[in-house]
């Protein structure tokens, strides 16, 4: 029995109707962070299996059982500053993750971007051997962090 071309054309706008709506389920998703409280003190290597195991656990419960979904959608695990893990979903999935046990928020992930390159000269450090702080220099120096915040207050010229 020959295929009609009728038939096969039939299938195959049925095969980019599914696709096309994967694609817009996809493209709906995005990274949302889930935040499940305050970091324990301790060793982090075992908390961060034991967390890395209940995190799959949520994230299959969301992807209706789909272990391999669940696996997918992962971003990162938090341990150090807090608990809770980071994952691309939906707005649905998202709405089941913030009811679970143990959940006190999720909220999407942004990005944020960097405003100044010119930090070093903001203060007073500089590439030569003494900057305007004496006995600090930007030079020979590795594995540096500097911190630095900003309150978000203008300086006010007079």
């Amino acid at each position: 029995m020959a295929s009609s071309p009728r038939t096969a054309m039939f299938f195959l706008a049925l095969s980019l109707a599914l696709l096309g709506d994967d694609l817009r389920r996809c493209s709906a998703s995005q990274v949302y962070v889930v935040y499940m409280g305050k970091a324990p003190q301790g060793d982090r290597a075992p908390r961060r299996r034991r967390h890395a195991g209940l995190h799959r656990q949520m994230l299959t419960a969301v992807h209706d059982g789909s272990s391999e979904k669940a696996q997918a959608s992962h971003v990162y695990t938090y341990s150090a500053g807090f608990q809770g893990f980071a994952a691309k979903l939906n707005e649905k999935q998202a709405i089941r993750l913030a009811e679970m046990p143990g959940v006190v928020s999720v909220f999407p992930n942004t990005k944020r971007r960097l405003r100044t390159t010119h930090s070093w000269d903001f203060m007073g450090l500089s590439t030569s051997a003494e900057g305007q702080v004496p006995g600090l220099s930007t030079e020979n120096q590795e594995n540096v962090i500097v911190g630095f915040i900003d309150t978000g207050d203008g300086v006010q010229l007079q």
